[in-house]
This record gives C-alpha cells, sequence and structure tokens, in this order.
C-alpha cells in the first residue's frame, strides 16, 4: 500500500514503518486496484460493503470497519471518486452501497468471499484436528493475537491444549503431528502449548485474564477450566431450559429489530448456514435447513414474526438461530 493524496494517508506495512509512495505512477485506467485497494481504510470499507446487498449508513460502516468515522468519510468519498462505491438518498440521510454496476464490483465480493471462506476453512480445519483426539482432553483453545484479532502477517498460531497430566505429552504431541498438513495447506505457523489445570490455576492474574478471549476449539471455555473464574462462568451460564428460552426470545427480537434497519442481515444469514453446514450434526442440520427455506421463502415481515413469535416451533428454531454472531443487540443483563 501507499500513500496518497485522495484520502490524504500515510501507509504503513506490516513491519508498522511508513512505505514511501511509489517513484513512477502506473496508468488509472490500466491499474485501477492500485487505487482503489490503495489504503488498508479503503481495503476495511470494500470488506464490509463487499458482504452487503443494501445500503448502510456511515455509523455502521464505521462500526463493522472498525475505523473513525473520519476515516470511513475519507475512504467513501476516494471510493465514490473511483466508481466503486456510491450514495444513496439524501444528503442528511445518504447511506452507502458498492456500486454494481462498476465492470470489478463482482470481482471484489469474491476476493473478500475467499478472504473469508479461508478463514472459515482454518477453523473448521482446527476444529476437526481437536475433535479427532482421542479421548478427548479437557479443552483445546486457540489463543493469543489470532484470538484476538490482532494478528499482524506471519505471526504464529497459537494453540493451547488442556488436558491430564498423564496425558498431557502424548495428546499435544499428536496434535503437533497432525497440525503439519494444516500449516502447509494455509502456509502458517502453528505452536501447540500443552497445559494442565494446575498449570492454568498457577498464571498470575494478567495471563489467566488473556485466556478469556480464546476462542474455544473444543471442550470448555476458559472461563469453565480456570478455578479463578468458574463461579463467575457458571453464575453466567444459563442452567435451565426457561431462562435460555427467554434469552434466545431477547435475541430473537433483537434480530427482529435489526433486519427491519438493516435487511442484508437476511443474506448474511444465508450465507452462516452454507458455512456452518459442512460442520453441522445431523440433527443441527435438520433445523438449518428450516431456517434455510423460512429465510428463501418469507417477506421480512413474516421473517421477524417468526423470530418474535412465543410459540413452540419458534422456541425450537431460535435454538439454532442463524443470526448469532452477525451482530452484538444489548440484551437485559443476566440476574
Amino acid at each position: 500500500m501507499y500513500s496518497c493524496r485522495l484520502s490524504n494517508c500515510v501507509s504503513y506495512g506490516a513491519s508498522g514503518y511508513p512505505v514511501r509512495p511509489t517513484a513512477q505512477r502506473q496508468s488509472a485506467l490500466r491499474a485501477p486496484l492500485n487505487d482503489i485497494l490503495g489504503t488498508e481504510a479503503n481495503v476495511r470499507v470494500l470488506r464490509v460493503l463487499s458482504q452487503l446487498s443494501a445500503p448502510i449508513s456511515a455509523t455502521e460502516l464505521a462500526k463493522r470497519a472498525q475505523l473513525q468515522r473520519s476515516s470511513v468519510h475519507r475512504a467513501t468519498k476516494s471510493l465514490e471518486e473511483l466508481g466503486i462505491v456510491e450514495y444513496v438518498g439524501t444528503a442528511a440521510h445518504s447511506q452507502i452501497v458498492l456500486r454494481e454496476q462498476n465492470p470489478l464490483a463482482k470481482a471484489i465480493r469474491q476476493i473478500f468471499n475467499a478472504e473469508r471462506d479461508q478463514y472459515d476453512g482454518l477453523l473448521t480445519a482446527l476444529q476437526k484436528l481437536a475433535e479427532s483426539i482421542s479421548p478427548p482432553p479437557i479443552a483445546v483453545w486457540l489463543n493469543g493475537a489470532a484470538a484476538t484479532g490482532t494478528d499482524r502477517p506471519g505471526e504464529q498460531l497459537v494453540i493451547t491444549l488442556v488436558d491430564q497430566a498423564r496425558r498431557l505429552h502424548e495428546t499435544t504431541e499428536l496434535v503437533r503431528k497432525h497440525s503439519e498438513r494444516i500449516q502447509k495447506r494455509y502456509d502458517i505457523q502453528i505452536e501447540v502449548r500443552g497445559r494442565t489445570t494446575a498449570d492454568l490455576d498457577a498464571l498470575d492474574q494478567e495471563e489467566a485474564a488473556r485466556l478469556l478471549s480464546d476462542v474455544t476449539l473444543l471442550g470448555l471455555p476458559p472461563g469453565g477450566v480456570l478455578s479463578r473464574y468458574k463461579a463467575l462462568w457458571k453464575a453466567r451460564n444459563i442452567r435451565v431450559h426457561s431462562d435460555h428460552d427467554e434469552r434466545a426470545l431477547d435475541y430473537g427480537r433483537a434480530v427482529a429489530d435489526a433486519i427491519t434497519k438493516d435487511p442484508s442481515l437476511i443474506d448474511e444469514a444465508r450465507r452462516f448456514i452454507n458455512r456452518r453446514w459442512e460442520t453441522a450434526s445431523a440433527r443441527e442440520r435438520k433445523e438449518l435447513a428450516e431456517w434455510k427455506q423460512i429465510l428463501d421463502s418469507s417477506s421480512p415481515a413474516r421473517l421477524r414474526k417468526v423470530l418474535v413469535d412465543p410459540g413452540e416451533r419458534a422456541t425450537r428454531l431460535r435454538q439454532t438461530i442463524p443470526f448469532v454472531g452477525l451482530f452484538s443487540p444489548e440484551l437485559p443483563e443476566e440476574q
């Protein structure tokens, strides 16, 4: 990437040092991607827009792209001048959308879909590896910078495997061996760290707190394993069906409200089902197939009714709601 006049930005490489502009300009007609993908802000904005079929507000775009509103404004202004995005609506309430008439729009969608599929494929491969261990360990977590989304290019991926002391060495070596094909396929480095529960309880407070951000690949999450967090984890965990159903209904209401403002979330739910299908159990596939039929045949208004219906069928369907993880609505706190 390079410094650009249109968005008034300074570009930085993977090392964190500024990257000087290229000495010789290339043709904008022959190489439009130089400018379209020329800054990280542009890339982040296009990544969000490529997953949507409906316009989005600048505020919501900034939230999803994890950018300041001013950065989004500069990026979208630049991208509009380049003809790859457009504003719709009145000036006071304008929203942004990928400009489908641009010949590169379809290719941009495809490249970001491939990027997301690569990450999803990696997680699926790691989950399958963890599930292949017999007998199963207490837990397997993806941790470190990759879990928090702050990793840099080439940074190794760290997996923590928690097991009983008598089996720990054998299990850790097994995972290391079988992770080699994943490393080769995705061109990454994987470090496998074996830990007992006693090892985890011996960690200082700062190290233990960092584990709470880990991605659970198998077994209990860190909060359910570390002794110092077990009481809090149990208190926050839903232990009876009635509580679970009530919170699922709260989530359904939040989703219904969200799709009123952003119908493109329905397309996101369809994509979630497609990604989830390969690793879902036979029982879950049955529920996902029912959701797919609802999403494909229902109007947004009818879908909202399903999401908030207190009936038996809707209650059952909310246990596998395909909108989970697409956004973070404010839900009532557990008592």
